[in-house]
């Protein structure tokens, strides 16, 4: 199903998109499916002690959390440290609750990651439902297809050649020194001549819905609820209409995805 948000292509025809941009986490890859509620039992543990509501204090910081969902975990770790320390806390270092946050990650991660690779689950298994199929779609049709994503640059190419999408890929940008963040990628797109409206962007979260919207593209709002990916999440769904997404889909099996990459949705 695609939800169109405020009749989008009544009130402004688009053309065909050029260049269409995915985020990976929770978009493309479940490789860490689950991560949210992970990172609010840790949160938890430190700010339920230090108040006393502690399902106020759960919502406070999941709201936060959403807000930043798409930039590196460290800028999510900055405001939990900003939320301890209004709360009379003695907070630790953003970049120390990463790291606390990355080795609780880890241990599924890699449960899911090895399977894959030791050939006891399908990479598909670990691919949003229609991924493969959507992808393969843009590159036959000419696109430019872009991986953006705010998890360690590393990380996210060693996860997509394991899962055998790297080359369906233009070009991928994680998290580190010298590559592009997400907007600074669509504004790259930009300037190699693509215009600004004949861009798609794909995401779970409200940096690359707002980012996408603020340089004039269109923007998708991955709104599937994990691990089965087959029913719209309505927190992330609200999330994400907030944040400015012109259309909310739960995964790629509608082949109507494809009508709004070639702007006739």
């Amino acid at each position: 199903m695609i939800e169109c948000i405020g009749n989008v292509s009544r009130a402004a025809p688009r053309p065909p998109a050029r260049a269409v941009m995915f985020d990976f986490d929770g978009t493309v890859g479940l490789v860490r499916a689950g991560w949210m509620p992970v990172m609010l039992d840790m949160m938890m543990e430190t700010l339920g002690p230090l108040g006393t509501d502690p399902s106020a204090l759960r919502t406070e910081a999941e709201q936060y959390v959403a807000r930043l969902t798409g930039k590196d975990t460290v800028h999510q770790m900055e405001a939990f440290a900003d939320h301890v320390r209004s709360l009379g806390g003695a907070p630790l270092s953003a970049v120390r609750y990463k790291a606390m946050f990355v080795e609780r990650m880890d241990l599924g991660m890699w449960e899911r990651l090895t399977a894959v690779k030791e050939g006891r689950a399908p990479a598909d298994s670990l691919l949003l439902p229609g991924t493969r199929r959507l992808l393969e779609a843009l590159r036959d049709r000419g696109l430019r297809v872009y991986l953006a994503s705010g998890t360690a640059h590393d990380e996210i190419c060693r996860d997509a050649a394991l899962l055998g999408i790297d080359h369906l890929f233009d070009d991928i940008h994680g998290s580190a020194p010298g590559r592009l963040s997400k907007r600074g990628l669509l504004e790259s797109i930009v300037e190699s001549g693509i215009a600004a409206d004949e861009i798609v962007t794909f995401g779970d979260g409200r940096v690359e819905i707002e980012e996408t919207k603020a340089v004039g593209g269109a923007a998708v709002g991955v709104a599937s609820s994990e691990p089965r990916c087959m029913e719209i999440d309505v927190k992330k769904r609200g999330w994400l209409i907030a944040a400015g997404a012109d259309y909310i889909i739960p995964n790629y099996l509608d082949p109507a995805v494809l009508d709004i990459v070639a702007g006739q949705l």
